[in-house]
C-alpha cells in the first residue's frame, strides 16, 4: 500500500479498519485463513472499543504479527492525514 497517490493526496479507505487489515496469500491452509478472518475482526472490534488494547495486541502476537510495528504504520499514516 503507498500513502501517496499520483496527485499527493492521501489514501483513506471507507472504513479506518481497512488499515488494519491482513491478507493470505494462495494457497492458504484453512487455518491460515481462519487466522486472517480473527485478525481482521478483530480488528474492528478493536477500533468500536468492544476490544481493549492488550486482547487486540496479544492477538496480533499470537498469530506471529509484530503488534507494535503492525498498529505504528497504521498510526503513522492516520498522523499523515492530521497535518
Amino acid at each position: 500500500m503507498s500513502i501517496a497517490s499520483d496527485n499527493n493526496l492521501l489514501w483513506v479507505p471507507p472504513d479506518i479498519s481497512d488499515l488494519l487489515t491482513v491478507s493470505v496469500e494462495a494457497p492458504a491452509d484453512d487455518t491460515t485463513v481462519k487466522g486472517m478472518l480473527i485478525v481482521n475482526g478483530a480488528a474492528s472490534q478493536w477500533l468500536s472499543g468492544a476490544m481493549d488494547d492488550y486482547t487486540y495486541f496479544e492477538l496480533l502476537d499470537h498469530f506471529g504479527i509484530d503488534p507494535t510495528k503492525f498498529v505504528g504504520e497504521v498510526e503513522e499514516h492516520l498522523a499523515l492525514l492530521m497535518i
